[in-house]
């Protein structure tokens, strides 16, 4: 976090410094790729994959910077001169289809990375993290690439929205779905500092390599297990709330942390079925803090309340840490277990 902070001064105060310094963090990490990478690739198309990862960070605002057209337009030529934008796109075109390199590469140089961390941090004593995420990236205007599905749009949802006193528009009945393709990826942390991204993986739906979210996160989920196994506390959002999810971790002994709905059923100490936000209710909260809002930056009040309970799809024990933020209630779940103020604390911190 202090680098990026660094980062952002620099940008602000003194942009031709900043972007030296960005340039500087850019060759440390791909410095060691780019060595493996020349023992099998000739120089000048290791020396296109950077100018690439240059134009696409120049560009990482623009929805066409992955567009083959622009990156080749960003691109020097190899006397130092700007050539024209299809001499550019034809030298992208001999980087991606070269046979000699594949993204099996890439992916497993992000996961050395990310166990450099996970040591680090292991050496250091401190909670390891693997935060998941996924989302799509949209191609509405294509049909015919390998791998486009039908996704929902986020941007139409957003430019579906009611502006006050500008603009009305009437709810859309259903989802608006676009073509694009999916993404799920694993990310190493701390409960400080930076994230390290360590698998990431792009499906779809439809087609000749067409699967679904679920087998998509096993797989991943499964990688990370096998290679770091419980020393990650994995971290997960509300779209894994589920008794499937559930047994998918129990089965790989994952460590986890999960913010669940609170109109899911589970089951007390004493085996009676209730609703989620029916659990605890109308009993104080056992520890209360000043915290930090981390978008806005302002202090709130925040209390929790922690007990045990089970889900009705299995007999493992599993420990609700129930957070009251801003009015509002957090339910978050752990098999990590939570039996005093310290420990629901760092749950509540660790989500």
């Amino acid at each position: 976090m202090a680098d990026q902070l660094e980062t952002f001064k620099r940008l602000k105060s003194d942009p031709s410094s900043g972007s030296q310094y960005l340039l500087i963090l850019l060759e440390d990490f791909v410095g060691p790729f780019v060595q493996k990478l020349d023992e099998v690739l000739d120089k000048r198309l290791v020396r296109t994959l950077l100018q690439c990862l240059l134009a696409i960070l120049r560009l990482r605002n623009n929805p066409q910077v992955l567009w083959l057209s622009e990156l080749g337009s960003y691109l020097q030529g190899y006397a130092g001169e700007a050539p024209s934008a299809e001499a550019g796109t034809k030298r992208v075109g001999k980087l991606l289809r070269s046979v000699k390199w594949t993204a099996e590469r890439i992916d497993r140089y992000l996961l050395e990375k990310a166990d450099e961390e996970v040591q680090k941090l292991k050496r250091d004593g401190k909670r390891i993290l693997c935060l998941w995420d996924g989302s799509v990236l949209e191609k509405a205007e294509s049909e015919k690439l390998e791998g486009m599905g039908p996704v929902l749009s986020s941007k139409a949802k957003r430019r579906q929205r009611t502006k006050r006193g500008v603009i009305f528009n009437w709810p859309a009945a259903r989802p608006v779905r676009v073509m694009g393709i999916q993404w799920t990826a694993g990310l190493i942390a701390g409960m400080s500092g930076a994230a390290h991204v360590a698998v990431n993986r792009w499906w779809t739906t439809k087609g000749e390599w067409a699967t679904s979210l679920r087998e998509t996160e096993e797989v991943v989920l499964a990688l990370t297990a096998r290679k770091w196994g419980r020393l990650l506390v994995h971290v997960f959002d509300r779209g894994s709330a589920s008794g499937k999810w559930l047994q998918i971790l129990w089965k790989h002994r994952a460590r986890f942390v999960i913010r669940w709905i609170g109109r899911h059923v589970f089951l007390t100490t004493a085996g009676e079925e209730k609703k989620l936000w029916q659990i605890g209710q109308g009993k104080k909260y056992r520890a209360h803090k000043e915290i930090r809002d981390p978008m806005s930056g302002e202090k709130m009040p925040c209390g929790v309340w922690w007990t045990a309970l089970r889900h009705p799809s299995s007999e493992e024990l599993l420990y609700l840490v129930k957070a009251r933020v801003k009015k509002g209630v957090m339910y978050v779940i752990t098999n990590d277990p939570v039996t005093n103020e310290a420990q629901a604390w760092e749950v509540f911190f660790t989500y």
